[in-house]
C-alpha cells in the first residue's frame, strides 16, 4: 500500500458518499446564498460539505480543510483538502446531470491526490502522484495524437460579465484556434473538461477569460497530469495567487506549443 492509498481511499468514501446524497435531496435543494446575480450557494451545497468535512476529521483531526463554501478552516498542517462539494451548483440546481463532488489534497502545497465523482452516471476518477489516474479503477491515459488538426479541444466561453474589456478580443483568439484544430467544444467546468482529457476524450483544455479558483481545478490537474497530460510548471502558482492568467493544458507538450502559438500570433 502507497504512502497515500489511505487519504485517497477515504477521499474517495466521502465523494461517493456526499454525491449519493446530493442526488437524493435534487430537486429539494433550496438556494442559502446569492453570491453574484447567478452564482449560488444551496442547502444541498452546505449538506454535502458537511457530510465531507465531518469524515475528514473522523479519519485526519489534524488535516487543515480549505472549502468553497466555508473557507480555510484555520488549522496549521502539512496536509490541506480542498473541497467543492458541489462542483457545478448552477447545474445542479437546473436539473442539468453534469455536476461532480470534487476533492484534492495537497502535502507541503503539492497535490497528491484527487478525487472528482459525478454521481449521476457514477463515474468516479482518482488520482495520486506517481501512481497514475484511474476512472472506475481502471488506469485511464491521455490521447496520443500530436497533429492539431486532428486536435479535439474544449473550452471556457468568454464572459461579457466577467471580462469586458478583453470579451471581442478572446472570442477573436478562439476564433482562430477553432480554424486551426478537427473540433471546439465548451464545457463551464474545469474538472470534468481534465477528466475527460485524462481519459482521451479530447486534447486541450483552453481557458484565456476566466481564471478558476483554486477548489474549481484543482482535482482535475492531478487527474490529467498523473494520466500523462502537459501541465505547464509554472500554472499551478499562477492559479493559487489568483493571476490572471490564460489556461492551457494537453495531452503533450507538441500540442501545447501549437496552441500557444496559435493564441499568441
Amino acid at each position: 500500500m502507497s504512502n497515500y492509498s489511505c487519504i485517497k481511499e477515504v477521499a474517495e468514501h466521502l465523494a461517493k458518499k456526499a454525491g449519493k446524497y446530493i442526488v437524493e435531496v435534487k430537486g429539494r435543494a433550496r438556494i442559502t446564498k446569492q453570491k453574484d446575480i447567478l452564482d449560488i450557494c444551496t442547502s444541498a451545497d452546505l449538506d454535502s460539505e458537511k457530510i465531507i468535512i465531518d469524515g475528514i476529521k473522523s479519519e485526519f483531526p489534524d488535516h487543515s480543510i480549505y472549502s468553497e463554501e466555508s473557507g480555510l478552516d484555520g488549522q496549521s498542517s502539512a496536509f490541506r483538502w480542498i473541497i467543492d462539494p458541489i462542483d457545478g451548483t448552477k447545474e445542479y440546481i437546473r436539473g442539468i446531470p453534469l455536476y461532480n463532488v470534487s476533492i484534492a489534497i495537497e502535502q507541503n502545497n503539492i497535490l497528491i491526490v484527487s478525487v472528482v465523482y459525478r454521481p449521476s452516471d457514477d463515474s468516479l476518477y482518482s488520482a495520486s502522484l506517481g501512481e497514475g489516474a484511474f476512472l472506475n479503477g481502471h488506469k485511464i491515459h491521455v490521447s496520443n495524437i500530436i497533429d492539431l488538426p486532428q486536435s479535439f479541444v474544449y473550452t471556457y466561453l468568454p464572459s461579457f460579465f466577467r471580462n469586458s474589456r478583453d470579451y471581442q478580443s478572446n472570442w477573436a483568439k478562439l476564433g482562430k484556434l477553432g480554424e486551426s484544430i478537427y473540433r471546439l467544444r465548451s464545457l463551464a467546468d474545469e474538472n470534468t473538461m481534465l477528466c475527460w482529457l485524462a481519459q482521451g476524450g479530447h486534447e486541450a483544455y483552453v481557458n484565456i477569460s476566466n481564471s478558476p479558483k483554486w477548489y474549481d481545478i484543482a482535482p482535475g490537474l492531478l487527474i490529467a497530469q498523473e494520466a500523462g497530460g502537459f501541465v505547464p510548471s509554472h500554472l499551478i502558482q499562477n492559479i493559487k495567487t489568483g493571476k490572471n492568467c490564460s489556461i492551457v493544458i494537453t495531452n503533450n507538450a507538441t500540442i501545447y506549443q501549437e496552441i500557444e502559438k496559435t493564441l499568441g500570433d
